[in-house]
């Protein structure tokens, strides 16, 4: 299995999608294209709050350097 990642800001990268980030809807064979998940980042906090990302499936070890 070849690894595919992308790493970049959320605001710039949303900005030719309307907010969002992953999806149906990037071409296919795209890291960001995916049939199963929709990322979203067009909202904005009312308020100050924490964001958790969940990474599925995890990979024990991995980390983007």
């Amino acid at each position: 299995m070849t690894e595919r990642i992308h790493v970049g800001n959320a605001a710039a990268d949303a900005l030719g999608d309307r907010g969002w980030l992953l999806g149906h809807f990037k071409p296919e064979g795209e890291v960001r294209h995916s049939e199963h998940v929709e990322v979203d980042h067009s909202w904005v906090a009312e308020e100050e709050s924490v964001v958790m990302t969940v990474r599925w499936p995890s990979v024990s070890g991995y980390a983007v350097t």
